[in-house]
């Protein structure tokens, strides 16, 4: 991941700004205010750098913590990740090493769409915003200030090396799911959004844009790493910033109205708050 981080920044800071006053003529379908948004991006991604270092320093584990550690005190609907077999959970780590390092760049996909490609370098930074956002979101809401031991700590054949080791409190959230949903979300928003004709049949692209994290959430669950609400939070993260950072964004022209909060009355009352997308 930090690979992607130093090839976004470098991308950021070399593009052309300023070449956007050409391309105002056309109907846009997103709003961006580079001046801000690219300088706030690469703020982003440098803040988010030191935020991994920040997790580098937190404390592990000692040996009398890893043999107190008990399968029972686990909530029971995440105690199947601490009862499972440990044959090929390292091949199961590198499964969704894959899946989610091939999704992160999936999102470059939709300029094989002409209207899309037209705009991409509008598209380019929002993606880029997307992934800066919903990292900060694991570093400094997930394992920051969350120390949720990881399933494979529990395993008393695993070497003790790996559990002594630092990360081995990194459980909540995943980020490899956050990361991918945060993509996947990201390409089923951007082409809905240019292609408003699909009516209804654009939850189809929504329901196709859990199957990334699905995966690769599986295989992290298989590879020992995270429980499974450790996986539902890093996906539901990684949703929200794939959709909300274009919706936000998106020209007024083109956007229904997002939010609106109404008054009202009869037996109860109150203020009624709604959100289109």
């Amino acid at each position: 991941m930090k690979q992607l981080f130093f090839f976004i920044l470098i991308f950021l800071f070399v593009f052309d700004v300023s070449g956007q006053d050409s391309l105002l003529v056309r109907k846009k379908v997103y709003q961006l205010n580079y001046k801000f948004e690219a300088p706030l991006t690469v703020g982003l991604f440098a803040l988010n750098y030191y935020g991994f270092g920040v997790l580098k320093q937190k404390p592990t584990l000692d040996t009398f913590q890893i043999i107190s550690l008990d399968k029972n005190d686990v909530w029971a609907f995440d105690r199947r990740a601490v009862l499972q077999s440990t044959f090929n959970y390292e091949q199961a780590r590198t499964i969704s090493d894959w899946g989610m390092n091939i999704t992160i760049l999936a999102p470059f996909l939709l300029f094989i769409d002409k209207e899309i490609r037209h705009d991409w370098l509008d598209i380019s930074l929002l993606y880029f915003e997307t992934q800066a956002i919903n990292s900060n979101l694991y570093t400094w809401l997930g394992p920051a200030i969350n120390n949720r031991t990881r399933p494979f700590v529990y395993y008393e054949e695993l070497p003790i090396d790996e559990k002594l080791a630092s990360g081995t409190t990194d459980s909540f959230f995943s980020g490899h799911t956050s990361w991918t949903a945060g993509a996947s979300f990201f390409m089923a928003k951007v082409y809905s959004d240019y292609h408003p004709e699909l009516g209804r049949k654009k939850w189809w692209l929504f329901a196709a844009a859990l199957v990334p994290p699905t995966f690769v959430g599986y295989f992290r669950y298989q590879g020992l790493k995270h429980f499974p609400t450790d996986i539902m939070i890093g996906t539901a993260m990684g949703a929200a910033a794939g959709i909300l950072t274009p919706h936000l964004h998106k020209h007024k022209k083109n956007k229904r109205t997002s939010m609106s909060i109404a008054p009202f009355s009869g037996e109860y009352s109150g203020l009624a708050f709604r959100m289109k997308f």
